[in-house]
């Protein structure tokens, strides 16, 4: 084990922006913090340093080149996203000199099956169900890049293929069913982590919250507009929509701004909330509306349980094993009568829902996910990440660069 003290593990991936990626991440260097272990960042554009700091972890940046920078990439189109993906795809065998260990969220490294690492999957593309794509004439570009993927370049630059000897786990059972309809492979499940020890509420306060909250990315595939109907139709409550707003999007929440001034509703939206405000809307929410049909998981829902609000989301995906009372999901179809009959329950009867739900989201804790994590992260032949954690903490100025 001498040589583990001069190595160092690694984490691919992008920390420049909120979102469920991005949590996952960052609750995994807090995690091989507490180990002593402090990660490198292998991308092109260094992390977030205040975001790392406002979360409390520590870490290190490798610069790694792409051909395309990610900054560049926002910019384009989803086709010539795709297509740049390709050709940006790296070669992890040349970390195996500088790594133990490599976790990556982001899939744009490929590894040799013995080069030990650990890929944690929430979506596309290696789950084809999820993809979507453009219908049409819209859609031709990006697959013809499909076809000219598959045709000449899935063997030398596999990033969007399933690797036989790679490590995996996945984010729900949801995907891990859609995982093994397109692989043949059953994967470990490995929920993403919610930060719920530092949620409470109390429990007689059902009668004093006033508001309907949406909370989660602003993106058209979100389907916030449904809350605009909810909104309209139940005018007594307050109503909130709060997420991220990526400067590409900012065009859809114009949109949405403009047709809830045009339904004549009053929405409350907050752009890119702090976690103060997203700690005070939950903590006024009596309902939390989350519409996304097919969510790959979901991770604000959890969070909104944590902090007393009821769930009511879309019946599919992973929302269906978080929000375990049919009562509290909906189709399309279902969604003023069953949020009307939700209304009429009373409070003490919500109080006993929300209690079975707050019980049932403990398995989501953070200290969940590192356990699991953690035993997904040592490969037979070669050290595991408890021992890199023991020789890091004994050895960690080691580590520094410069």
């Amino acid at each position: 084990m001498e040589e583990t003290k001069s190595k160092r593990v690694g984490l691919v991936a992008r920390l420049s922006d909120p979102g469920g990626v991005q949590s996952v991440a960052l609750s995994l260097i807090r995690g091989l913090n507490q180990k002593g272990v402090i990660p490198d960042i292998l991308w092109d554009v260094e992390p977030s340093w205040p975001m790392l700091e406002k979360a409390g972890v520590r870490a290190k940046f490798t610069h790694v080149p792409f051909r395309f920078s990610t900054t560049l990439i926002d910019r384009m189109p989803l086709s010539l996203r795709y297509l740049a993906w390709i050709i940006n795809a790296v070669d992890g065998e040349q970390f195996r000199r500088q790594y133990d260990f490599v976790y990556t969220v982001n899939q744009v490294f490929y590894f040799p099956s013995d080069f030990p690492h650990l890929y944690y999957l929430s979506g596309p593309p290696l789950l084809p169900q999820l993809e979507m794509l453009p219908r049409g004439v819209k859609g031709v570009p990006i697959r013809f890049f499909k076809w000219m993927y598959r045709t000449f370049w899935r063997t030398s630059r596999p990033i969007f293929e399933y690797q036989r000897g790679g490590k995996y786990v996945i984010n729900s059972h949801y995907t891990a069913r859609l995982f093994k309809e397109a692989h043949g492979v059953d994967l470990p499940v490995v929920h993403p982590p919610i930060k719920i020890s530092d949620r409470w509420f109390d429990h007689s306060d059902l009668s004093l919250r006033d508001s309907l909250v949406f909370f989660s990315r602003i993106v058209w595939y979100k389907r916030p507009y449904l809350v605009l109907e909810l909104a309209k139709r139940h005018p007594n409550y307050r109503c909130v929509i709060m997420g991220g707003v990526q400067p590409h999007q900012q065009s859809y929440f114009e949109e949405l701004q403009k047709k809830a001034a045009t339904m004549g509703v009053k929405i409350e939206f907050i752009r890119n909330p702090s976690d103060q405000q997203v700690r005070e809307e939950l903590a006024r929410a009596k309902f939390y509306i989350f519409p996304a049909v097919n969510e790959h998981f979901g991770m604000t829902t959890p969070e909104a349980i944590a902090s007393g609000a009821i769930p009511f989301v879309h019946d599919s995906g992973g929302q269906i094993e978080i929000v375990i009372d049919e009562r509290l999901r909906f189709s399309d179809s279902e969604l003023h009568d069953k949020f009307d009959a939700l209304m009429k329950l009373p409070d003490a009867e919500l109080a006993q829902i929300r209690k079975k739900l707050v019980a049932h989201v403990q398995q989501y804790s953070e200290e969940a996910f590192w356990v699991k994590m953690f035993q997904h992260s040592g490969p037979g032949k070669s050290p595991s990440l408890t021992d890199v954690g023991d020789c890091q903490a004994n050895n960690i100025t080691s580590f520094a660069k410069g």
